[in-house]
């Protein structure tokens, strides 16, 4: 069946101008969730209260659980306790946790009481968990299954309880004591004999997080073990939830976004750019350009203290654009690499020594290439080839010096537990800049015999 032709917000706004509610709910019952969000943020928030009653419990859930935070704090102030209710109810364990956390406490004194007791207790013993950890991102909402079932009743049981589920792809295996035993597939168990016992087909070495474990961690789990989803236990090994893919993207989407910010000197805003307000997105600029600012002046400090030498050898001026621009860059690559590295799990600190070595010799390589190629330069530039061979040999120094700090800072920072994605940007660029022009005139010193 072909996909319905997208819904557009002035068609939206015609069915709700004419009072045309069973026409629109017809046409909307045809569209996916995220298209229906897409018609929602357009909408005012009167018509978007007229839209959420023509959508079923579930899809209303589905379509709330996708609108930006501050999109849903105003739906329910204008939505009644009735659809409220209806909303989240529906809305999975995660979600709802994840809700609750970021509204203003006076709206979730509202919500609370509309949870019934069993979504109360869920939700409260999930906002009990640290925050960014695999506990607070879990949903109690999967299939448990004892070792001395069958496949028959296996399956039986996924029919009746699979549709309130988060997922019916794995089931996972506890003891008396609700301790995790092993884990089976779907597909497992529809292969395997009938009345064959799942002990016999389970799968004993199960991949499993802990509740307290950070939440990027559970996204390494489920990209090195290729899994779409990784049981949570306690501190007792008793089985509490499960993380399923569709969590992480949004965990690794969130910490991409924020890496990314910190890269490029910006404390990362927590709402999107148009639902930032100037002041707040200004303050978090001017802030880290303020110390980026400061920092400069080591570049300044340096520039005076060796002012004699550019006087007696004033053609060394044109090459410090290119020399900083030069090592810069190199610092960024090599940093943007091992932050990479750090991220994905790839190199861990105790890689030190391995990457030192590695990057004194990819150092060494560049050094050669951009240090010929700014001899050359220079000599074209000034007839004097001394001044050729400092800046040569000043380039290719520095490109190794640089490369060694854009690839160990990060790894130093990791084993400080600070975010080793500080380290990049206008950060490693200003370390960069001021370690070269020191290394640039104390080489030119000694090329042309100055003294001091």
């Amino acid at each position: 069946m072909d996909r319905p032709a997208p819904l557009t917000v002035e068609e939206t706004k015609s069915y709700l101008e004419k009072k045309g509610y069973f026409e629109l709910k017809t046409v909307l019952q045809a569209h996916l969730s995220p298209d229906i969000v897409e018609i929602i943020d357009d909408l005012e928030t009167a018509e978007q209260v007229f839209v959420f009653r023509l959508l079923s419990k579930e899809m209303a859930a589905e379509v709330f659980s996708l609108l930006d935070r501050d999109d849903q704090e105003e739906l329910l102030l204008h939505f009644s306790n009735e659809t409220v209710q209806h909303v989240i109810e529906e809305m999975d364990p995660d979600d709802l946790t994840e809700l609750f956390d970021e509204l203003p406490d006076d709206l979730v004194k509202r919500l609370i009481p509309l949870l019934s007791p069993e979504d109360r207790s869920v939700v409260s013993r999930l906002l009990n968990y640290p925050e960014e950890s695999a506990g607070r991102l879990m949903t109690p909402a999967f299939i448990e299954l004892t070792s001395d079932k069958t496949t028959d009743e296996a399956i039986a049981l996924i029919r009746k309880v699979g549709l309130d589920k988060e997922t019916i792809y794995y089931s996972y295996v506890t003891d008396e004591k609700h301790r995790l035993v092993g884990v089976v597939s779907l597909k497992d168990l529809l292969l395997a004999p009938p009345g064959e016992a799942v002990e016999k087909i389970m799968t004993e070495t199960v991949v499993y997080s802990n509740t307290v474990e950070d939440q990027e961690e559970v996204a390494k789990l489920l990209s090195k073990y290729d899994i779409s989803a990784v049981p949570v236990v306690d501190k007792e090994r008793k089985l509490v939830g499960i993380i399923t893919i569709d969590d992480v993207v949004d965990v690794i989407t969130e910490e991409a976004t924020e890496d990314f910010h910190k890269m490029v000197g910006i404390e990362a805003p927590e709402d999107d750019y148009f639902g930032t307000s100037f002041v707040v997105l200004g303050r978090k600029r001017a802030l880290w350009l303020v110390i980026l600012l400061v920092m400069s002046y080591l570049s300044s400090i340096v520039l005076k203290n060796y002012a004699d030498i550019l006087q007696i050898v004033i053609p060394l001026a044109f090459f410090i654009p290119m020399l900083t621009g030069t090592c810069g860059n190199t610092g960024m690559q090599s940093a943007t690499l091992v932050i990479r590295g750090l991220a994905t799990g790839e190199i861990e600190p105790s890689d030190f020594t391995r990457i030192f070595l590695r990057e004194v010799l990819m150092g060494g390589f560049l050094g050669v290439i951009l240090g010929l190629f700014s001899f050359i330069r220079a000599h074209f530039v000034d007839v004097n080839p001394f001044v050729g061979i400092a800046v040569g040999c000043a380039v290719f120094i520095s490109v190794i010096v640089s490369n060694l700090i854009g690839s160990i800072l990060p790894m130093i920072l990791r084993m400080l537990k600070i975010d080793p994605a500080i380290s990049a940007g206008p950060f490693i660029t200003t370390i960069v800049d001021v370690t070269s022009l020191i290394l640039y005139f104390e080489i030119a010193k000694l090329i042309f015999g100055i003294a001091g």
